[in-house]
């Protein structure tokens, strides 16, 4: 091993490898088309009318791996789609119904004057 004495300068050369947009303030995901008319039942992988935790994450994991969403650059994925989902599921049961999923985006299309 070499010594490095205190006095020394040590200089270093730091090359950028790759550089990634970040997300629109607020946002920790967002869509990079058009969001699917039938987003709940492509949620719903064995169709019993619910998304469990398990399959929102595979969903969303799956969108970003197409490229058809992203998630915040910098940040634990896992958590990102953990928070997602307790913010979709309004009652805390562990599953998002579609009344549920219908509650939270009419919040987004209907604005208060």
């Amino acid at each position: 091993m070499v010594k490095c004495p205190a006095s020394a300068v040590l200089i270093f050369d730091i090359e950028m490898i790759e550089m990634e947009a970040g997300l629109p303030d607020g946002y920790m995901f967002i869509w990079n088309e058009d969001v699917s008319a039938d987003l709940f039942t492509e949620m719903d992988a064995d169709k019993d009318l619910q998304v469990l935790a398990s399959e929102f994450s595979d969903y969303i994991l799956r969108q970003v791996n197409e490229g058809k969403g992203r998630l915040a650059p910098g940040f634990d994925a896992y958590r990102i789609i953990e928070n997602m989902f307790s913010n979709q599921d309004r009652n805390g049961d562990g599953k998002i119904t579609e009344d549920e999923f219908k509650l939270k985006a009419d919040e987004t299309t209907h604005d208060e004057l």
